[in-house]
C-alpha cells in the first residue's frame, strides 16, 4: 500500500485529522469499526461492498466492521475528521450517516456536485486536496453552531479518558441527566456512548498492537482497561465476529489504516 499524508488547513485542523491518497494494487484490509469519519474521492474506479458500486465520492463512518468487495488499483483520495468532527460541516443528523454510504452529492446537494465537476478536472492531487480544503473551510463557516452543552468538549473527553471516566460523571458536569445525556449523545453521535467507549478502546488497543508491531496484543488490551483475556477476546468477537489471534497475523501488520500522529 502506498499512502501519501497532507495536512489541513489552520482552520479545518480541529476538527479534521489529515487528507490522505490511497494507492494499492490489492484488495483493502478488514476496516474495523471506529470513532471518526472519513469522506472518500475515488480517483478511478470507485470501491463496492456486497456487489454494490459505491459513488465516485462518499462518506465511510464505520461503528461496524466492514468488507469491501476484492478490487485492484485502488486509488483514491480521504479526508479523515476527528471523532465528532463531521457534524460542524452539515446538517444531516449522525444517526442517518453512521454505518451508511451517503454521496457527496446526497450531503451537500448541488454545491457536491459543483465540486466533484471541478475537482476530476484538476490535473494534480495536490491542487485537488487543496480545493477539498477549501470547500470544506466554507462548509463549515455555514454549518458550525454552538450548543449550549459543550459536546465537542464531551466528545474528546471521553475520547481522551475512555479507560477512567465515567459517563454518570460526565453527564453531571454537562447539566443533564444520564438519561438526557444518553439521548442527546445518540443524537449528535449516531451511537450511545457507552457503545462510543467501548468502540474507542477497542480501537487504541488494535492501534497500538499494530503500529508497535507486537505480535503478543494481551498486554496492551490490560493497559486499555480489559480486565482479562477472555473480557478482550469476547469484546473483539462480539465487535469483528473475529478472535484476536485470528486478525493479529502478518498481513493485518503490513496492510491496515492506523497511522501515527502527523508531526
Amino acid at each position: 500500500m502506498s499512502v501519501k499524508h497532507y495536512k489541513p488547513s489552520k482552520y479545518l485542523s480541529p476538527y479534521i485529522d489529515r487528507y490522505f491518497v490511497c494507492s494499492q494494487t490489492k484488495s483493502l484490509p478488514l476496516i474495523l469499526p471506529g470513532t471518526g469519519l472519513e469522506v472518500l474521492f475515488h480517483i478511478g474506479t470507485p470501491l463496492s461492498i456486497d456487489n454494490k458500486k459505491l459513488d465516485i465520492a462518499h462518506v465511510i463512518c464505520p461503528r461496524e466492521k466492514l468488507i469491501f468487495d476484492s478490487a485492484n488499483n485502488v486509488n483514491y483520495i480521504s479526508v479523515r475528521f476527528h471523532s465528532g468532527g463531521f457534524r460542524h460541516f452539515t446538517s444531516i443528523p449522525h444517526t442517518q450517516i453512521v454505518n451508511q454510504y451517503l454521496s457527496v452529492e446526497e450531503i451537500w446537494q448541488n454545491e457536491g456536485k459543483e465540486l466533484l465537476d471541478i475537482l476530476f478536472s484538476l490535473p494534480s492531487v495536490e491542487e485537488k486536496i487543496k480545493l477539498i480544503d477549501f470547500f470544506l473551510c466554507n462548509q463549515l463557516k455555514k454549518h458550525h453552531f454552538s450548543d449550549i452543552v459543550n459536546w465537542d468538549l464531551v466528545i474528546k473527553t471521553l475520547y481522551k479518558n475512555f479507560n477512567s471516566i465515567s459517563l454518570h460523571k460526565l453527564a453531571h458536569q454537562s447539566n443533564l441527566s444520564y438519561r438526557q445525556f444518553e439521548r442527546i449523545f445518540k443524537q449528535k453521535f449516531g451511537v450511545s456512548p457507552k457503545k462510543f467507549q467501548r468502540i474507542t478502546r477497542l480501537q487504541k488497543t488494535v492501534k497500538q498492537v499494530l503500529l508497535t508491531s507486537n505480535k503478543h496484543y494481551l498486554s496492551t488490551a490490560l493497559d486499555n482497561g480489559y480486565y482479562d483475556q477472555s473480557h478482550f477476546i469476547r469484546e473483539f468477537q462480539s465487535f469483528t465476529n473475529l478472535k484476536p489471534s485470528e486478525y493479529f497475523v502478518t498481513k493485518n501488520f503490513e496492510n491496515h489504516f492506523y497511522y501515527k500522529p502527523l508531526s
